[in-house]
Parts: structure tokens; sequence; C-alpha cells
């Protein structure tokens, strides 16, 4: 039996598996897909993330950085020179942290959890901790009961390509052209990856939408030509549960995504290494599984609050981001706002007054 088995191989469950190597656990990390594999993800590693990573000891590949940040809404224009967002390729940034953790890798479908027991397509693999760190549609949590998964009620979708183009050290968040597109609210992005970028497009909030034609669109007018394009349901800060007894969910799979932004990594991250040292807390200090979801529950609870705002916001910006008229009163004050919540400048604690003032 491992101390540790965690399903999900992309940021969260990876860095799991390699925290909890580093503090002696045994553990296997399961996953469906044979890493490195595609992820429809923006790839956006913002200050404090990879502030994080840089504490962890983790390296990573870059392939480019924000040196600037420009937020278009309304018409305006706000850019932000301050510390970058480093940009890379998902399929290479998770099988580098899953590489780093050196532990057992499986290839194969998890279908449900049983108490220690996690019950794949081709075999069961034992565990007296269970990371459940696979994403938005995670099977672990509806095995356990939680839902934090119902479609578009609790998830937005987005569609992305790795597109040819022009380097570049800019990026862009543009909410005009998905508010015009669309008529929901939701925002297109450029960032740069050397000779290209990551090019996309989100909406929430309502039925989903198909934009891969816009996503299309807008990187050749934006000078690019578009790769595949690939589509993937994002969490709108939905936490119903984060695991129970010795089930501990991170990352996406407990709905832990920003919800006004769509950054995921740092909160993968994070909540990835506290589970791995939650499981350790739980099998080498008290010497009993079951003290393991007890422990995390209270090592992220600052995440899940700082998460459960940023949904209350994106539920305001979707009544009130089409007004074209209010959001050219809120003007640039609105765009710094977001802009610094976006970099990790600040978080939504600090910025729910100033929001209510507004």
């Amino acid at each position: 039996m491992y101390d540790l088995v965690v399903v999900g191989a992309g940021p969260a469950g990876s860095t799991a598996a390699l925290v909890a190597n580093r503090l002696g656990l045994k553990v296997l990390v399961v996953d469906r897909l044979q890493p490195p594999r595609e992820k429809p993800c923006g790839g956006g590693l913002t200050p404090r993330t990879w502030k994080l990573l840089e504490r962890l000891g983790v390296e990573y590949p870059v392939y480019g950085a924000c040196k600037t940040i420009e937020t278009r809404a309304a018409g305006y224009k706000y850019v932000l020179r301050k510390e970058p967002i480093l940009v890379t390729r998902r399929p290479d940034f998770d099988y580098a942290l899953l590489k780093q953790s050196g532990v057992d890798f499986v290839k194969d479908q998890v279908v449900s959890v049983n108490g220690n027991t996690v019950v794949g397509k081709s075999g069961e693999y034992q565990g007296r901790v269970i990371i459940g760190a696979d994403g938005a549609t995670s099977t672990v949590a509806r095995s356990i009961g939680i839902a934090n998964y119902q479609g578009h009620r609790t998830h937005a979708i987005a569609y992305m390509t790795i597109a040819k183009g022009p380097p570049s050290d800019n990026c862009v968040i543009d909410f005009d052209v998905v508010i015009n597109a669309t008529k929901k609210v939701g925002y297109a992005w450029v960032f740069p990856l050397g000779e290209g970028a990551n090019i996309g497009a989100g909406v929430g909030w309502g039925a989903w939408i198909d934009m891969r034609r816009l996503v299309i669109d807008y990187a050749e007018k934006a000078g690019y030509k578009a790769g595949n394009v690939l589509g993937h349901p994002l969490s709108l800060g939905h936490v119903a549960g984060v695991g129970n007894r010795n089930v501990l969910l991170a990352g996406e799979a407990a709905g832990l995504v920003d919800a006004t932004t769509g950054e995921g990594i740092y909160y993968a991250v994070s909540t990835g290494a506290a589970a791995a040292v939650a499981a350790y807390a739980a099998l080498k200090i008290y010497g009993k599984e079951k003290h393991a979801f007890g422990i995390y529950r209270e090592m992220i609870r600052p995440y899940v609050e700082e998460i459960k705002k940023s949904r209350l916001l994106s539920r305001m910006a979707k009544t009130l981001g089409t007004r074209r008229w209010l959001v050219k009163l809120l003007g640039r004050r609105l765009l710094n706002l977001y802009t610094k919540v976006y970099t990790g400048e600040a978080t939504y604690s600090l910025l729910l007054k100033p929001v209510e003032r507004l």
C-alpha cells in the first residue's frame, strides 16, 4: 500500500507528489493520459505563482514573459508595467513537475474511490491518503459525493490555441472582443510564447458558447496564425467541498479557480503542496489517515474564502459588465483593480471595500 495515491498529473497532483516525496512518503500518481499531454490553458504564471514555485525549489520551462499587461474594456486600455507574468506550455510545465517528483506513475482512467482504494479501468491502487487532483470534472469528487462540477451552472467554457506569429513581451486581456461578440461577460487573451502566442477566450454564467471561430479570428486580427483550437470547462469558483476523511481535493477538482480571472495554477500548486503536508502530518504525526482532511481543510481555508469572494465579484461582473456606460464611468480605476488581482499584487480581501465604494 502507498502512503499517498494522487489522481491527476496536472500542477496540483504533481506538486502534491513532489512535496510528499520530499517528506519521505511513498507516492503513486495515476492519470488517464501519458504525460506530457495537452491541457487547454493560458499558461500564465502570475508573480505569486512563480515566486511560490521558486520557494518550492521547482524548475519549469518558460517560453515568454509579459513585461507589460494591457487590459481592454469599454474602449479603455490600462497598461501595467511591474513584475512580469511568465508564460509556459502546460504539457511541458506539468511534465516537468511530475518528473521532478520522482514518484511512481501509472496510466489508467480512475472510475471511483472507495475508502483506501482507487479503482481504475485497468487496476486498483491502495493508498492510506488519496488526493483528487483530476481537474474540472473530478471523478474523485463525484465518487465521494461532492458536486463541485454542475455544468454551466458552476463552470465557464474557455478555448485556446497555440498560434504562430511575431515575438512580443506584451500580454493582452481583452473584455471588449468577447462582450461585443457574445453579449456575455468574458475575455480574450494573448500571451507571448517566443515565436508565437497562446491565444484564447472564455465566457461564463450561462449556456456555453462555441468560441472556436472567435479565437481564430482574434488571432488573425492580432497578426498570428492559429493552430488547433481546444476547449475545456473552467470552474467559476464553485466550492462544494474539499474532501472528507482520507480523501483530499486539490486545485480545480475542489473548484479552486479564480472566478473573475480564470487563474488556477497558483491555487493548484499551493493546495497540492498543502495536501501533501496534510497527508504527512496525518500519517507521520497522528498515525491515522482520517485526520488528513481536518488538517487540510484548515490549511487551505484562506484560499477557499478568497475563491468564494472571487465568485461573488464574478456574479457582479455578470450583471454589470455588459453595461458599457457603467464600465466607462468606472474606467481606469476598475481596470487597475482587475489587473492588480490578476497579477497577484492584491487579493480580494483587500479589494472588496474599494469595489463596494465603486
